[in-house]
């Protein structure tokens, strides 16, 4: 592996110093640095706008935004203010991050690990269906895998059917995945992911006593000033608030860098290598489905001195620390036969807004004799 990379995979676009200076003035004026300050709260309430003009469900009903201090605390935190009893079954795919199964563990609940849709990538209702016809499951936390949004309604109209509960993880996909009151959702604001601040997470959710439990459990469970119950501290710093408002209001230019960047990749290979999706969404990371040729491709290209990563693989049921979690397929089996095909084909890709075409054109001439054409 080289040490320094001519294309690197991934770059973080935050705010400059001048754009974030205003807001940090405002904290040490404030002397104010922690423990849900104005910055903090003023950013909450501006990405419960930014959720709803993106979200139709949610803009018809009140809905809750509350920070962490990652996305991590985020979906720990969801859970554990979920009401779900201590051992409950909870199903997602074996395609994701290992922090999506690692939450379900943490917080006392057991994860069943499953395939996901070949054409989307996604575990789906109908694929929960068939997982539930062979063993018992009490929630479902499906990912919004690479940034693409999945079908919120259709989770909802699940979850009312059903009676099982769902949750989602859609990490990378703030700006782009609707949110519907009914179904928690949390959001990463990582550096690398699209609208990234640093560190932090959020969970949104028109269910307010799930928000009200999660803010205080992040904050060691205090009320008037004692612990009621066991919490923690994974509040989100005032300095990111500052970041993630200098960030709202620059985020529609990181969108369109990330959009031209996108559209040149695809003028260059062909939209048939890349998600269905993408046609309409501009990923958080982008994978280049190489058609079983993943291991030609990354080698060429990382002797070109250009980086890959292969997102998310190996997939969790290889992980050492999920060896005693169940795997259940659609038909029952332990064969995840989707994500196998996907590990051998994909390839993920250079993509941020500092890529040039040129950049762009060396990647994607290195990549084509690999795929074979």
């Amino acid at each position: 592996m080289l040490d320094e990379w001519k294309i690197k995979c991934l770059v973080p676009d935050l705010p400059s110093l001048d754009e974030v200076a205003p807001y940090i003035r405002q904290m040490d004026e404030a002397h104010w640095y922690s423990n849900f300050g104005p910055l903090v709260m003023a950013f909450e309430g501006k990405m419960k706008a930014f959720l709803a003009d993106r979200s139709p469900a949610l803009a018809a009903r009140d809905a809750h935004v509350v920070s962490f201090s990652s996305a991590t605390t985020a979906l720990e935190l969801m859970l554990r203010a979920s009401g779900l009893p201590e051992g409950s079954r909870i199903l997602t795919p074996a395609l994701t991050f290992s922090a999506t199964a690692a939450s379900i563990k943490i917080t006392g609940h057991v994860p069943i690990l499953t395939d996901v849709d070949p054409v989307t990538w996604d575990l789906t209702p109908e694929i929960a269906r068939k997982v539930m016809a062979e063993t018992p499951v009490d929630a479902i936390l499906p990912v919004a895998i690479y940034g693409y949004p999945i079908d919120m309604d259709a989770w909802a109209a699940f979850q009312e059917e059903t009676g099982v509960r769902v949750f989602v993880d859609a990490a990378a996909a703030l700006g782009q995945q609707p949110v519907h009151p009914d179904v928690p959702v949390c959001f990463s604001l990582h550096a690398t992911k699209p609208f990234g601040i640093g560190e932090g997470g959020l969970l949104v959710t028109g269910d307010e006593k799930l928000a009200v439990l999660a803010r205080r459990l992040s904050n060691f469970a205090f009320v008037d000033g004692t612990s009621r119950e066991i919490g923690t501290n994974a509040k989100l710093a005032e300095v990111l608030g500052a970041y993630g408002l200098a960030q709202l209001a620059r985020f529609d230019r990181v969108y369109e860098k990330r959009r031209h960047v996108h559209d040149t990749y695809v003028r260059e290979l062909g939209q048939d290598r890349f998600h269905p999706k993408s046609a309409e969404f501009v990923p958080g990371t982008l994978l280049v489905d190489t058609r079983g040729r993943a291991t030609a491709a990354t080698e060429r290209l990382n002797a070109a001195g250009i980086q890959t990563r292969q997102w998310y693989f190996p997939p969790l049921s290889d992980h050492a620390a999920f060896h005693d979690v169940a795997v259940v397929a659609p038909d029952g089996s332990r064969n995840l036969v989707v994500i196998d095909r996907l590990q051998n084909s994909l390839v993920g890709l250079p993509f941020h807004a500092f890529l040039s075409d040129e950049d762009i054109k060396t990647v994607a001439a290195e990549l084509r004799p690999a795929m074979g054409n």
